[in-house]
């Protein structure tokens, strides 16, 4: 099985959106396929986020849909997104990147495609200057903390970060 990441773009916000929408209801959101692709159109339109999406080689699932939501006659079925928001950082005037959403779909997971979309989003803000990216996962989720540390990421023993819900 092979795997390509690339950066997403409006033809594949209806497959982003599946995806996204499978993000939050792995978090306990209720299902809005709708909503989730609405968000996802909106972010690309706008430029709110950088969106990287596998492909991954699904030979053996022909007729499944592809990133561009059309039946797949070449193999290939969107598996997994990581996206960014840009914002700054005052310290170190510069850009930074919020790692903020990271699925990849159950069928695929253990496969490398998480590694792969993290290594992606690092080359990516490298090459566009970002000086690091920042991000959270809840503190039962070991595995997702594994991979993180795995690929360079450290927790953040300085600050403590505190939410307003408004």
């Amino acid at each position: 099985m092979q795997q390509r990441i690339r950066q997403a773009g409006l033809p594949e916000c209806n497959e982003v959106g599946r995806l996204f929408n499978e993000y939050r209801m792995f978090y306990n959101q209720n299902a809005d396929i709708d909503a989730a692709r609405q968000y996802i159109k909106e972010r690309m339109e706008r430029h709110d986020s950088v969106i990287l999406v596998a492909e991954t080689d699904v030979e053996s699932d022909q007729g499944k849909d592809d990133c561009n939501g059309m039946p797949s006659s070449h193999g290939l079925s969107c598996t997994g997104f990581v996206q960014l928001y840009p914002s700054f950082s005052s310290v170190s005037m510069g850009p930074i990147w919020v790692l903020n959403d990271l699925y990849v779909h159950p069928d695929y997971r253990q496969k490398g495609i998480a590694r792969k979309l993290l290594q992606a989003a690092k080359q990516l803000a490298s090459e566009r200057g970002v000086l690091r990216i920042s991000l959270s996962t809840e503190l039962t989720n070991t595995q997702a903390q594994a991979l993180y540390e795995s690929e360079g990421y450290a927790q953040d023993t300085k600050f403590m970060y505190y939410e307003l819900n408004v």
